[in-house]
């Protein structure tokens, strides 16, 4: 009996004969990454700004006049707040919903290559799943702080601050925040790529859950190999700042260069072994044993000659 080709080499050989899959990749999250510090730098200057009360609290204090001081502080107070707020929920929210458009971009044009010769699905049923994908990486950023302080709040409301409550607390709720986050991040992920042209954003997951349900071990078994390699590439780079971090002491800047060169190509192999990892889905999808005999559905089909 003929073996069944592996998944895992498929994906990387798919991807290594178009370039182009991942330097889309690149493209868009680099692109994403200098829009989003751009809004970040503007948020910050805005909200870092003066309170714009000019000489009124000068005024209010030589006056003596305890009201006017009380209107004053509170109107201090509510223009903090509302920075406050922006700082933490509108600037990730509008963080999440451009990451949203430029992935829907980019993993529109990486799944019509990935799959080519095949249906794929739509443009907006592709952005509704990164909209979804960004919401729920906003709304668990806000769990996840929520939690936190909660937590401090009741691990200091004694005397003294009860540090093993707090990690007792802590670690259960991080765990969880972490799992539902990876598990609905990952299932959105496989939807865009295994969806068809007349999917909308739930038939598109429907089908991914299917797919799963069927090669479970499969699946999450060349996800994990995957994983294993990004860990390997992330020790190495580890190693090389480590060795190299004498040169923040005589050569700080060449030490600085070093760090954003070996980051840079970090990300870009990372991003290579991430297009590899969504070609191997597509291969392991496509190599399944049809009812009724051995008959093998090569990735040939699907993946890229």
């Amino acid at each position: 009996m003929t073996r069944p080709p592996n998944p895992i080499t498929q994906g990387i050989k798919a991807v290594w004969r178009d370039p182009a899959l991942f330097l889309v990749e690149i493209l868009w999250r680099w692109s994403f990454v200098i829009v989003a510090c751009l809004l970040i730098a503007s948020a910050g200057a805005i909200l870092l700004g003066p309170l714009h009360i000019g000489n009124a609290w000068d005024s209010a204090s030589q006056s003596r006049d305890p009201q006017r001081m009380g209107q004053l502080a509170l109107l201090v107070l509510l223009i903090l707040g509302v920075k406050a707020i922006v700082a933490a929920i509108a600037v990730p929210l509008a963080i999440a919903l451009l990451w949203s458009i430029f992935s829907a971009l980019g993993r529109f044009v990486t799944v019509r290559r990935l799959r080519a010769g095949l249906s794929s699905l739509r443009f907006r049923s592709i952005l509704a799943l990164q909209l979804w994908r960004g919401l729920i990486s906003w709304f668990s950023l806000i769990l996840l702080a929520a939690a936190i302080f909660g937590e401090t709040l009741i691990a200091t409301h004694g005397p003294r601050p009860d540090l093993l409550l707090f990690y007792l607390m802590m670690m259960p709720s991080v765990v969880l925040i972490a799992a539902f986050w990876l598990v609905c991040n990952w299932y959105l992920s496989l939807a865009a790529i295994f969806g068809h042209d007349e999917h909308t954003f739930r038939g598109a997951i429907h089908q991914a859950r299917q797919k799963v349900r069927l090669q479970r071990t499969d699946f999450a078994g060349t996800g994990f190999v995957f994983l294993l390699i990004r860990v390997a590439l992330l020790l190495v780079v580890v190693a090389i700042c480590g060795l190299t971090s004498g040169m923040a002491g005589t050569s700080p800047q060449n030490y600085f260069v070093l760090l954003m060169v070996v980051l840079l190509a970090y990300l870009a192999v990372a991003y290579f072994f991430y297009m590899s990892r969504m070609a191997a889905y597509l291969a392991l999808a496509a190599a399944r044993v049809e009812t009724g005999g051995l008959k093998l559905v090569t990735a040939s089909s699907v993946l890229p000659g």
